[in-house]
């Protein structure tokens, strides 16, 4: 654990930048447990297939390994309704495909389009915070292109279906009711990461030159990637806390106390900028005091192991050094050490048994774990009938992605052409810009796992050989399903060349897959940008949107609410921190869709740094405040409730009727708390930079909008 935990920790570290996209990397989502749960469960059709000398056995453990990849893990509830519908599908699918395919080479194309376009509305397509366990209409129609690949009469299309489901009812059977696999693992993973990426904001942030005009790019990282780091992880976790409630006790509490030494930081990073802030002398040194807590507390969640000592100590120590002092930096970091001791009383009562602590831990992960992204419309009334054009418009576009590839690779007799139309389905993405990075993923996952194959192929020339390599390669296939999905493609790749092998031998599989990845990336681009391109800039204005309102409710609500009410105010600096981070990485989408030499996109870039701004003077004001909010308080904030309007009246204005904004008012007069000037001065700010992008849009917005 000790191992694995060092290794999540330095990946972590590594690839912050990735965060919000879909390539984006969360390695302490890896789970070994699960693995070998998945090698398990494919054993027995494995080896009964090469007891029996039946290949075909084989479909079973295809859909076990399929099955695995279905398991949303938690709640017993939730696995069983996931893996059964898989299971039902998959059982439906794959024998009336290869009975349909039987009767001949045009009944199985319109068999692929219409089977692959009912399985695509049954998914759903909302933003999620890294890889996600594979829904279960995606893996039926790869059930569905196996099946067309394997044609068969009535009989035989049945006794296919019948090792299916006889393989996804073994899996369900052995992995939710006969071993239940404990999620405290990624549990202590996901803490471990959320301290070491706080460590290293804190390290950052500790390095950065606070003279004007110094250290832009550094300070820019710090405003963006890394605090949009440590925000995805530590919503991941609450996402985790929320999915499975086993956790909670775990998860929660050290969720919330990292929230709050997050909101510290930020607030001690505005301080170090603002000129007209004087801090201490003793402000590094207080800052590597909070490092070493931050580290302490890492190594023991690497190790699973609750508050010791030694970091309530150093806790202790901080609150010491800082008590009585009101300057910013003091206040911050008694802030940040106050909640780690909080954490370390919660840890003292689980391990004395407290029942209460752990239901108390549960009730806030159940409260803190509001989802980051913006909910859907609700639903309608169960009478009316209603599939989203976004859910039928990509299930066609998959569709017709699949056939095409299908009837290029069979058109130049491909050995397994069955695998292009895979591909196909797998790259083709709703939005265009993510179909080139799935593709590139895949490329590079499939050029690594195929010299893998190459050397296995070569080496393994008996069923029984084959089946046990396959097992290892199964294994850690699934433990890397949410890590990274090029690093899950590097190891898919050989156990399903293997797979492919063992139940169908063929010559030349190296020459195949390779023919098969570049046709259907090829297709599955051309269908992505032909097919209702869904483009990053479609949702941009309501990112932008979404950014402003955040980011100006928790400046208000700083400025409104009393410190008594910090639950409030910690979810509303939640929901500022996500939408600045969507609006950021929709940003990046569309330059990485080619138009990066945007003007538009430079200012936007402006109003990302200024919304950052505000949180954090807001935070800086939340972290320092003591007493009630007064009247002025209250006029500022529905000053700021004015000045957010102002701006999204200007955004919803056609271009033509756009007129320059006003300069926020309050920003001009002076006040008696230097922290509320700054916060005043921070939304001047965002309104300019606003501003600013609705010149440089202009030209452009009736396309984005």
């Amino acid at each position: 654990m000790a191992l694995l935990g060092k290794l999540v920790s330095l990946v972590s570290r590594r690839t912050l930048r990735s965060e919000g996209h879909v390539f984006a990397v969360t390695p302490e989502r890896i789970a070994v447990a699960e693995g070998i749960h998945a090698a398990l469960a494919m054993a027995p059709m494995l080896c009964a297939a090469v007891l029996l000398a039946r290949p075909e056995v084989a479909f079973g453990a295809v859909a076990a390994f399929w099955n695995c990849l279905c398991d949303p893990q938690g709640a017993k509830d939730e696995r069983l309704r996931s893996m059964g519908m898989f299971t039902a599908l998959g059982a439906v699918v794959l024998p009336a495909a290869a009975y349909l395919a039987h009767w001949g080479y045009a009944a199985s194309i319109v068999t692929l389009f219409v089977l692959v376009f009912l399985c695509g509305l049954t998914r759903s397509y909302k933003p999620a915070l890294g890889p996600m366990p594979a829904q279960a209409g995606l893996i039926a129609s790869l059930a569905v292109v196996i099946g067309v690949a394997s044609p068969a009469p009535f009989g035989g299309a049945l006794l296919q279906g019948g090792y299916f489901l006889l393989g996804s009812l073994w899996t369900m059977l052995f992995c939710i009711v006969l071993w239940q696999l404990p999620f405290r693992q990624s549990a202590c993973l996901t803490l471990e990461t959320i301290f070491a990426r706080l460590d290293d904001m804190a390290g950052h942030l500790e390095m950065l030159d606070a003279r004007p005009g110094m250290d832009a790019d550094g300070w820019e990282a710090f405003d963006t990637v890394y605090r949009r780091g440590v925000r995805m992880s530590i919503e991941r976790g609450r996402a985790l806390a929320a999915h499975d409630p086993r956790t909670a006790p775990v998860l929660g509490p050290g969720i919330d106390a990292a929230g709050r030494v997050f909101s510290a930081l930020i607030a001690l990073g505005h301080s170090r900028r603002n000129p007209e802030v004087a801090l201490p002398e003793d402000w590094r040194s207080l800052l590597q005091g909070l490092r070493q807590l931050l580290q302490s507390l890492g190594d023991l969640a690497e190790q699973e192991m609750p508050i010791a000592d030694v970091p309530r100590a150093q806790a202790h120590a901080l609150v010491r050094r800082t008590a009585g002092r009101n300057d910013q930096a003091a206040r911050a970091v008694s802030f940040a050490a106050m909640a780690i001791l909080r954490l370390a009383e919660h840890d003292h009562g689980l391990a004395r048994g407290a029942e209460s602590g752990a239901e108390s831990g549960a009730q806030s992960a159940a409260e803190s774990a509001s989802a980051p992204a913006p909910t859907s419309p609700s639903p309608s009334p169960p009478a009316t009938f209603h599939i989203d054009a976004l859910v039928w418009r990509h299930a066609v576009r998959v569709a017709t992605a699949a056939v095409i590839a299908y009837l290029v690779c069979t058109w130049f007799n491909v050995t397994f052409a069955y695998w292009g139309a895979i591909a196909a389905i797998v790259v083709t993405q709703p939005i265009s810009a993510n179909t080139w990075l799935r593709v590139v993923e895949r490329a590079c996952g499939s050029f690594v796992g195929g010299i893998l194959a190459a050397y296995l192929l070569t080496h393994l020339t008996t069923p029984l050989a084959m089946a046990l390599a396959i097992l290892p390669l199964a294994a850690i296939t699934v433990s890397l399903r949410l890590v990274n999905y090029g690093l899950f493609v590097v190891f898919l790749t050989p156990m399903f060349m293997l797979l492919s092998d063992f139940i169908r031998p063929a010559d030349g599989l190296i020459l195949a897959r390779l023919t098969n990845e570049f046709v259907g990336a090829c297709v599955g681009v051309a269908a992505s940008f032909l097919l209702w391109p869904g483009r990053a800039n479609n949702g941009l204005a309501a990112a932008l949107s979404s950014t402003i309102s955040a980011n100006m409710a928790f400046a208000a609500a700083v400025a409104r609410l009393a410190p008594s009410q910090a639950a409030k105010l910690d979810h509303l600096q939640r929901e500022a921190g996500m939408a600045s981070t969507r609006l950021e990485t929709a940003r990046e989408r569309i330059m990485l869709e080619g138009r990066w030499r945007s003007a538009a996109l430079d200012r936007l870039r402006e109003v990302i740094v200024a919304a950052r701004i505000i949180c954090g003077a807001a935070a800086v004001i939340e972290v320092l405040r003591a007493g009630e909010p007064d009247a002025r308080d209250r006029q500022r904030a529905d000053a700021y409730d004015d000045a957010a309007g102002q701006m999204l009246k200007a955004l919803e204005a056609p271009p033509a009727q756009a007129s320059e904004l006003p300069i926020f008012p309050a920003a001009e007069g002076a006040s008696d708390d230097a922290s509320t000037a700054d916060l005043d001065h921070a939304v001047g700010n965002l309104v300019t930079a606003v501003d600013g992008y609705l010149r440089a849009a202009a030209p452009a917005r009736t396309a984005i909008r």
